[in-house]
């Protein structure tokens, strides 16, 4: 009889056991999640990115449920970015959204990920691909999150980008118009006035695409585009050559925007 009132006892003792070692266990994994975080932080703020890269990998990969991994997964990103390892940092970065998708830092990753590809952004001259890139990551970053303060910084880098996209459409026009291919260069002129026209560069485009057409001897098509610029760029310093251009085709201006 005594045997069969221990037995419950006995289980519920062991029960006890178990979770009291789950318990421990757990507090183990925060406690060792933490202290390696922590470690990789003071290492970051250190500049020592390699090594605080792997305290970052050690609670990415062995403390994977741990209240600290999100964290570790975005600052292991960072230390990328910090030696200029841009693809590697937006591909990291992109690890938070993909694996963390409730995290705080989801927002914050996404515009890292802009930044990135902002970064990898070559001179106007060379393929613009990651610029292309960077603004539609910047765009989509405003879209997902209109609210916050990180937008109006994107939106100033989006007018960056989309400058150097203008220019390098530019720099074409204008290499079409010295080698005398006019109809060319009226086409690129075209791309800036239609999908940059917001950029520093469109007044240079409206004018270059007037000349190019006297050069055709498009003149009708001429004072069309000459009447575009007085009418979209009346306070261009390039003003006075636009005038020029019109009395050469024939009328005056009398003022930005009245042609006779």
């Amino acid at each position: 009889m005594k045997f069969k009132w221990l037995m419950p006892s006995l289980g519920v003792l062991m029960l006890a056991i178990i979770l009291a070692s789950c318990t421990s266990t757990q507090q183990v994994i925060v406690q060792g999640a933490g202290a390696t975080f922590y470690e990789g932080l003071d290492l970051l703020n250190s500049k020592k990115f390699e090594k605080a890269r792997e305290e970052f990998n050690i609670v990415v990969k062995q403390y994977p449920a741990s209240a600290y991994a999100d964290s570790a997964q975005f600052y292991l990103a960072e230390t990328y970015y910090k030696t200029d390892e841009y693809l590697t940092a937006a591909f990291e970065f992109s690890n938070v959204t993909r694996n963390y998708p409730s995290s705080r830092l989801v927002p914050e990753a996404r515009f890292r990920i802009a930044e990135c590809y902002a970064a990898l952004s070559p001179r106007p001259q060379l393929d613009q691909d990651n610029t292309k890139k960077a603004i539609e990551a910047f765009q989509s970053f405003i879209d997902y999150y209109p609210d916050s303060p990180l937008v109006t910084k994107a939106e100033q880098e989006i007018t960056t980008l989309r400058n150097k996209l203008a220019l390098k459409n530019l720099e074409i026009a204008q290499l079409y118009m010295i080698m005398g291919y006019y109809r060319a260069a009226v086409v690129y002129y075209d791309v800036i006035l239609d999908k940059y026209h917001d950029s520093e560069i469109a007044d240079k485009a409206a004018i270059g695409k007037v000349k190019a057409l006297i050069k055709r001897h498009r003149d009708s098509e001429a004072r069309v585009a000459l009447r575009h610029f007085y009418d979209s760029f009346p306070n261009s310093p390039l003003v006075s050559e636009a005038n020029s251009l019109a009395h050469k085709l024939g009328f005056t201006a009398d003022k930005a925007g009245s042609l006779n």
